[in-house]
């Protein structure tokens, strides 16, 4: 019986163990247009609540102030698994993506995945990091 219950607290460590593995998942926006002015937001989503371009409600979030044409930013240390990833350029400083009459963004956004105009959908958009490090590339879509 002391055998049984030791292999048993061995295996929830070594479950734990692997549950804790964590790495550094750098994003890499390319702006084909060249845009320098606003504050580019990368977020990373576990679950679609909030997806695409709520930073409260991402996982991890991170606001770049000095961008360039190749913008990018690692989040360390973070638990391996998957991730949506959303992006969009705030030209005004707002907080927000600003949207035109019909809905569409007036700033330049952008997903994991996308090929195309269109709302992203979060399973599609989604990134697996599970490396200690890795980098993924978006694309502004407008």
């Amino acid at each position: 019986m002391k055998k049984l219950a030791l292999l048993g607290a061995m295996l929830c460590f070594h479950l734990a163990g692997v549950a804790q593995e964590k790495g550094d998942l750098t994003i890499v926006i390319k702006d084909k247009k060249k845009r320098t002015r606003g504050t580019a937001n990368v977020m990373l989503f576990k679950t679609a609540d909030g997806f695409p371009v709520d930073p409260q409600k991402a996982a991890y979030h991170a606001q770049i102030k000095n961008i360039t044409e190749s913008t990018f930013h690692t989040f360390k240390n973070i638990p391996y698994g998957k991730y949506a990833v959303a992006v969009f350029l705030d030209e005004n400083k707002n907080g927000k993506v600003d949207r035109n009459l019909i809905g569409m963004p007036k700033e330049p956004v952008g997903a994991a995945n996308m090929t195309r105009m269109g709302k992203p959908r979060f399973s599609k958009c989604q990134v697996e990091l599970k490396g200690t490090e890795q980098e993924f590339t978006i694309k502004y879509m407008n």
